[in-house]
């Protein structure tokens, strides 16, 4: 799509021609155009709505080993040629840099054709409808008492990357998020549960009625749920909270940290650092995937990774910097979501590979245990330099292969190495929702914590 008669490559490539002709001895342009849309209801009533265009371009260069980066959504005709001139005199003055700026030479890279061409026309009313169908889903199952939120969001645009080293690339950018959530009571007590789901295209979204449907039972799942006594035993995650696993690791995964020593995964690459029931992708040519990318924010081509592979760590997630710092390839994960933001390294299509067994199968194999179905806090103190985690959680405890009280009140504790050596059952239950995400899967032992 193109937003107005703008086309972001040639936005770019003035762009960083200009900060040449000033003086620059290097220039990289990041320019994106969306469309963006929130649509909210409750009750049945639109609750918000927004919609707003932007157009914006980042602009980098370097002078005698100085850089500079402005940013601006003025981006066209003079003003851009002014933006890069200043750009260029701001680097004459800022500090030499310690190290030079990595770029990508040109390459030939072929876009992922737009996922869903024709949402720019789909009309407010079919978004709406897909929300009504949720939340009457929500509303149907007996306990839920009211609606907290039923959401969609949308970006839909395009983005180019362009550098003085003849990089001209070319991306559409399109993503949908849904959310719904749910209230419950039942002899005064009330609890909040929902689903979300982000996916590319309107042709991934779930069901809403099933959308809805689940996210009512959530809702409703802890109504008497209970405190147990503190103890260690299995631990169940199930698919809906097995992310924060997942999300966990990224930090100890990346090249910054790792080239800084703040990674407790530094010195491990090649050596098992999970049970052999574990394998965890980077895929970013997953079609289902959210964050499908031909090329990431620095050029590189993309390709699908097993960061973890039968237990084995085989890849740190990598920009071009840290690629060359450690002596590693370049594997393609310099993200860049802003144009008035800088280049990260991060995940694409980041999961955990499901395995034979169908959730209750694990379940029915764990005499005594927690089903984990909820995570709150687990982020807190996270570090890529310290593997401990521990969350407040909420689920269901089991006995004898089955589950028999919820529970909540409850926090679980262990150590991330520990945990993922322990995994011993992976589910086969891998939805096709959300950048991160995991099947079921068992962990044999972890602290919990009760009265």
């Amino acid at each position: 799509m193109s937003l107005g008669k703008l086309d972001p490559v040639q936005v770019g490539t003035t762009a960083v021609s200009a900060a040449m002709q000033a003086g620059a001895d290097g220039a990289d342009a990041f320019v994106r155009f969306a469309n963006e849309l929130t649509l909210e209801v409750r009750n049945g009533e639109i609750e918000n709505l927004k919609r707003a265009t932007t157009r914006g371009l980042g602009l980098r260069v370097t002078h005698d080993g100085r850089t500079a980066m402005v940013h601006t959504t003025d981006v066209d005709g003079l003003p851009l040629i002014q933006l890069a001139a200043r750009a260029v005199e701001i680097a004459r003055a800022v500090p030499r840099a310690e190290e030079p700026v990595a770029r990508s030479a040109a390459q030939e890279v072929a876009a992922f054709a737009h996922p869903d061409p024709d949402l720019v026309t789909m009309p407010v009313q079919s978004r709406l409808e897909y929300l009504l169908k949720t939340e009457q889903a929500l509303r149907a199952v007996s306990g839920v008492t009211g609606t907290y939120s039923v959401s969609w969001g949308e970006v839909d645009g395009e983005t180019a990357l362009v550098n003085s080293r003849g990089l001209e690339l070319y991306a559409p950018l399109c993503r949908i998020e849904c959310g719904v959530e749910g209230v419950a009571e039942a002899e005064g007590e009330s609890y909040t549960g929902g689903r979300y789901a982000e996916v590319p295209a309107r042709r991934d979204l779930p069901d809403p009625g099933d959308f809805g449907r689940e996210a009512g039972e959530r809702a409703i799942e802890m109504l008497g749920a209970r405190p147990i006594a503190s103890t260690h035993a299995p631990v169940i995650f199930h698919r809906y909270v097995g992310w924060a696993l997942l999300r966990s690791i990224v930090g100890p995964l990346l090249a910054d940290a790792v080239a800084q020593g703040r990674s407790y995964f530094a010195d491990a690459r090649g050596t098992l650092v999970a049970s052999p029931e574990v394998t965890i992708r980077d895929n970013p040519h997953l079609r289902t995937g959210p964050y499908r990318r031909a090329f990431d924010a620095e050029g590189t081509p993309t390709r699908d990774l097993a960061i973890i592979n039968g237990g084995r760590l085989e890849h740190f997630l990598t920009d071009l910097k840290h690629a060359a710092e450690l002596d590693l390839p370049a594997t393609g994960n310099a993200v860049r979501d802003s144009y008035d933001g800088g280049v990260e390294i991060g995940t694409s299509n980041f999961y955990l590979e499901p395995g034979t067994l169908a959730p209750g199968e694990i379940i029915k194999d764990t005499p005594r245990g927690l089903l984990l179905t909820g995570l709150s806090g687990w982020w807190v103190g996270l570090s890529p330099a310290r593997d401990e985690f521990s969350s407040a959680a909420m689920g269901f405890w089991i006995e004898d292969g089955q589950p028999v009280q919820a529970v909540r009140g409850i926090s679980i504790a262990g150590s991330l190495r520990e945990m993922l050596r322990m995994i011993d059952r992976v589910g086969s239950d891998l939805e096709p929702y959300n950048g991160t995400r995991t099947p079921t899967f068992r962990i044999a032992d972890m602290t919990i914590a009760g009265v």
